[in-house]
Formats: structure tokens, sequence, C-alpha cells
């Protein structure tokens, strides 16, 4: 009962938060709204907002693309084309560049100025930038080879033909989300939050767009949604710009390898990409293995339950802790370990708490919202059954999924990214082990069993390690 109350006192305090700051735009020019300083209670409850948002264009956009192409081979391959972009955007750009930008542009802010930390990130940004576009170039001249031999060994020629065709098109997209990381990490140093909230609300309306054209002129086929994918990019960077230059901020090139705060920033980003990077493996695995079985329709089955677990994680784990995570880095430079042991706790019991109550509901409740979503058109009664079976098996680690964002972000503030990596590691090699005993057994399903049972193990282990270092 204690944890349920806190529970329901916690959303009522992210209401009260959200009040607040409505009636502070009330009151601030539309001009300024991107100079706002936002606090950490504010912060979380329109990170909560926004990534509803984002989610319940998600699930749309999910919803149209099944109706369009179903769980067709097509389909798979525009899954599959998916994995080298977001391989690439996780090792040099996405949250990974955020998280490892904030607190080193904090620390050079409170040190020498606003000035500086707009220097590291020009220099971080042109070295990132070209990095990218080398390894986009890499992945794109040899796309066929990666994708008959790691991605889709189990696909026909032509759908593998396909498969290369979107890869490359999707590549297009890595510099463009490098470049958003930075901006985003600028913003968020300083606890100016609204337009990186407003880009992730937005997210996935252009990748409608895509699916809409597709859906009015069916020569257009998949080609849609995955040229949609490249405007959503140039979407975000739209919205971010403004702000930046209301801030002074313009991009410069700038070389510097040998500066100390860019090695700091480099020093956090490679683990936790590598980290990232080896947690993302585990979808090539997973990819790999469901072709290889003649499962392809299982793909997008996945991919459907990704999504709407994706909505609770996002809410949950991701959106608390990237509110808290500018406040846990100055308490950490402050030496304050017993504000960040009070706060990382007061989160957990509230996050997890809250997500072994969606796990639930998931799963008594889940068979329904899905034929009520996303059965129409190509999206048979037959799909949303195998769909329904991953999102139940999916849901067993949903408090796992959830803290480990917590948790992983409190030890980034601690800078720590070793730990993450090392259990991501742990992580990846019981998921592989537990596939390939049981996946000739068991068939798709042990996806996501596999991916539960060893998320909820690192989770532990992050706990006990956390601890340890703030005790």
């Amino acid at each position: 009962m204690k944890g349920t109350s806190t529970i329901f006192l916690h959303a009522q305090q992210r209401l009260q938060s959200l009040r607040a700051l409505l009636v502070r735009l009330r009151y601030t020019p539309l001009a300024d709204w991107p100079l706002i300083e936002i606090a950490v209670p504010e912060a979380a409850a329109i990170y909560m907002l926004s990534f509803l948002g984002s989610a319940a264009l998600g699930v749309v956009r999910q919803m149209l693309f099944n109706a369009q192409f179903g769980l067709s081979d097509v389909a798979g391959a525009y899954y599959i084309a998916f994995r080298l972009p977001d391989t690439l955007n996780t090792l040099v750009s996405g949250g990974v560049l955020t998280n490892a930008l904030v607190p080193v542009l904090l620390a050079v802010s409170a040190r020498q100025g606003d000035a500086a930390a707009q220097r590291i990130l020009n220099l971080a940004l042109t070295m990132l930038l070209a990095v990218a576009g080398l390894l986009s170039l890499i992945c794109g001249i040899f796309a066929p080879t990666l994708v008959r031999s790691l991605l889709a060994p189990g696909l026909d020629p032509a759908t593998q033909a396909i498969t290369v065709e979107l890869t490359r098109i999707m590549l297009l997209e890595v510099m463009l989300v490098v470049a958003e990381s930075g901006m985003v990490a600028l913003l968020v140093s300083r606890n100016q939050l609204l337009l990186p909230v407003i880009s992730t609300a937005v997210h996935n309306l252009a990748l409608i767009s895509g699916i809409g054209v597709a859906m009015l002129f069916p020569q257009v086929g998949i080609y849609g949604p995955t040229f949609g994918a490249i405007l959503d990019a140039l979407f975000k960077l739209a919205i971010l710009v403004p702000g930046l230059r209301r801030r002074g901020y313009r991009f410069r090139l700038a070389w510097a390898p040998h500066d100390r705060d860019l090695r700091t920033m480099l020093r956090l980003l490679v683990p936790n990409a590598l980290s990232g990077v080896v947690n993302y493996s585990g979808a090539i695995v997973d990819t790999a293995l469901i072709t290889l079985y003649g499962q392809v329709a299982a793909l997008g089955a996945i991919q459907n339950a990704y999504v709407l677990i994706g909505l609770p994680v996002r809410l949950l784990g991701i959106s608390i802790g990237q509110a808290a995570l500018p406040h846990m880095a100055a308490l950490s430079l402050a030496g304050d370990l017993t504000a960040i042991r009070q706060a990382i706790q007061r989160t957990l019991l509230v996050a997890c708490g809250t997500a072994a109550l969606v796990a639930v509901a998931i799963v008594a409740l889940g068979r329904l919202g899905i034929r009520i979503v996303l059965e129409r058109g190509a999206f048979d009664t037959a799909a949303g059954d195998l769909t329904y079976q991953m999102l139940a098996a999916l849901s067993i680690g949903l408090p796992a999924y959830v803290a480990t964002e917590v948790l992983s972000r409190a030890l980034l503030s601690l800078l720590d990214t070793r730990t993450p990596l090392m259990t991501n590691c742990l992580q990846l090699a019981v998921r592989m082990a537990l596939l390939l005993a049981l996946i000739g057994h068991v068939g798709p399903l042990t996806v996501p069993l596999a991916f539960a049972v060893s998320s909820i193990g690192e989770a532990i282990i992050l706990y006990v390690v956390l601890r340890r270092r703030i005790a």
C-alpha cells in the first residue's frame, strides 16, 4: 500500500509541476520559450508528456505500416534495413552522445563560461561527423556482404537486394542524428528542454507521412516510409536550430583532438557507445537467427512488440532518467552522494513499481489492445496472435528495462561508463546462449524471453554496483 501511495503521490506531483510550467510559459514571450530553464520535477513531467506523444505517434505509425505491409517479406526487409544505421547511431550519436556531452558541457560552462562549452560542442561535432560519415560510407559500400552474411543470411536473394537498397538510403540519416544529438546536449546542459522535448514529441510524424504517401501511391511501396525516416531527422533539426541561434550558438568546424575536455567527453562516450552497440548486437543476432529459421513474419511481430513495450519504458525509464541526469551530474560534481542516493531510491520505487503494474495490465489486456489498434488491412488475426505472444513475453522484464535506464544514467552522472558496458556484454552473452540453446525448440518466442531474462540479470548487477558506489 505504501508503494502504491507513493506512486500516486509522485504522479500528482508531476501534474502540479506541469501546471506550474504552463503558468510560466503563459507569461513568457513566445520568442523566449527556448531560453526557459526547467527544474527536475518540471523536466520529468514534460519529458513524460513528450515521450507519450512520441510513443502514441509510434503506435499510429506501426498501425498504418502494418495495415499497408503486414508481416510480409518487404516489411521484414524494412526492419532489417534499420540495423546498420541504428548501430551507427548507437555508436556515435543518439542518447549516447547526448548523455556523454551533458556532464562535460556542465563542467566546462561552470569553469570557463558558455562560450567555452560551445567550443567543446564544435570540437565534438566536427570529430563525430567525420567518423559518422566515414562509417556510413564503408557500410554503404559493403552493405550487400553485410546483409547476406550477417544481418539476414536466411532471406531469399530478391528480399536481400531490397534490404541492401533500403539500408543505403537509411545510412543518410546517421550524420543528421549526430548533429541533432549535439544540439540537444547543449540545450539539456542548460536545462532548456522545451525544444528537445518538442522534437521528441513530433518524432514519427515524417515517417507517418511517408507511409501515407505509400498508401496513396502504391507504386512508391516501401520507399515511402524509408525516405520518411530521413525527412524525420531533418524535421527535428529544423526545430532545434532556432533555439540554438537564440542562444548565440553557430556551428563551426573545429579540430583539436588533444583538447582535455574533448578527451573527457570521448572517455565517457566510447564505453557508453560500445555498451549500446553490444546491447544492439542482440537485435542483430535475433534478426539473423529468425531469418535462418525461415520465420520472416516473426520480424514484424517482434518489432510491433518492441514498439508497444517501448511506451512504458520511455515514460517510466528514459523520461525520468533523462530529466534527472543534469541534476545528478551537478550533485556528483558537488560530491553530494547522499542526495544522489535518496534521488535514486525514490525514482526506482516509483518507476519500477509502476512498471510492474503495467506489465500485469499488458498480459491481461494486451491481446484486446492489439486487436483494437493494429488488426486491419494486411495485418490479420494470426499476425495479432503472434505479436501478442511476443509482447507478453517481453513484459516479463518491463521493471528491469525501466530500472536499467535509470541506473545507467545514475552511473553516468558518477562518470562511470565501464559498468554499463560490462553488464551489457554479460547480458548479450546470456541472451545469445539462451537463443542458441532454445530457439530450435521454442521457436521465435525465444527472442523476447531471452531478452527479458538477461535484462533482469543486468538490472540486478547495475543496482548492486551502484549501491556500493554511493554507500
